[in-house]
């Protein structure tokens, strides 16, 4: 078996470049497992011949723009469905009858879910998916849902909405899922056409235009530890102001509020990245 590129070369002092990723991206790399991330990091290292992780430290300070490289190499941002399925199963059976009760007690029926970054789809119709679900098993039939996908890139969104994908994604959704909400065929499938109903894709971008207002939940996942930490606690002071009271915030495994915004918050779940704002606000 051969060994990985750069395995065993001595780099020097890890978690010094670890703690600089974190205070200058907020990434958090300490939540994977210190082999794997040295053997991600070491691809980076080789590609650009580099040999410690002092002169890659410098490197970063130079070209600020490696750190869109480092994320994708520590993250393995792939879009699919149903990503961290721990995440959409507290989701579906936590937060879902949550926002349903709270919806039953202030008799209102509209409720609203943003897939911020959603990219070809796949979290939107994931997140609708599991909305569909928790309503029938709940028989609430009064509540209108609504999901909401933004980004950036036009022909993702041309994709998405198209709502057909390779059937070798078939495997990450719940089997539950594939018999009531999707067509398959021998190459591809599509998502089912009430299902589509309600999602909704628009170009979005999240600094220059307004937000979406009014929402339940935003899924910002795998997107703001692209942006320097002022850019994001203004995204999170944006998400602050769209969700309604007791809305949620759902981010990336990989990410975390800031301490300048984490105080607008409730932790619901500190592993999985999902937080609230508060039913009962202060001044702020």
């Amino acid at each position: 078996m051969q060994p990985e590129p750069g395995e065993g070369v001595p780099r020097g002092n890890l978690d010094k470049l670890l703690r600089k990723v974190m205070a200058e991206r907020g990434l958090d790399l300490q939540q994977y497992r210190e082999r794997y991330v040295e053997r991600r990091l070491a691809v980076r290292l080789n590609t650009l011949g580099i040999q410690t992780y002092a002169q890659y430290a410098a490197y970063l300070d130079r070209d600020p723009d490696e750190y869109h490289n480092l994320v994708d190499a520590i993250t393995i941002n792939v879009t699919q469905f149903f990503r961290d399925a721990e995440v959409f199963e507290l989701f579906r059976c936590q937060v879902v009858p949550a926002i349903i009760e709270q919806k039953v007690a202030r008799r209102q029926r509209v409720l609203r879910v943003w897939s911020a970054g959603c990219a070809t789809g796949e979290e939107p119709y994931s997140l609708a998916m599991s909305l569909l679900d928790q309503i029938s098993r709940l028989g609430v039939d009064t509540i209108v849902p609504t999901v909401i996908g933004t980004d950036l890139d036009r022909l993702a969104i041309a994709t998405a909405k198209r709502a057909v994908y390779p059937v070798r994604q078939l495997e990450q959704i719940p089997k539950q899922d594939r018999l009531r909400y999707l067509d398959i065929g021998a190459e591809t499938f599509t998502v089912k056409q009430r299902v589509r109903d309600m999602v909704r894709f628009q170009y979005l971008n999240l600094f220059e235009d307004p937000p979406i207002h009014g929402v339940d939940a935003v899924f910002c996942r795998n997107v703001f530890i692209y942006f320097n930490k002022a850019d994001q606690e203004r995204l999170v002071r944006a998400f602050w102001e769209s969700l309604i009271r007791g809305g949620y915030l759902v981010l990336g495994r990989s990410e975390r509020l800031t301490p300048e915004v984490a105080g607008d918050f409730e932790l619901v779940d500190g592993r999985q990245r999902i937080y609230r704002k508060p039913l009962a606000l202060q001044r702020r």
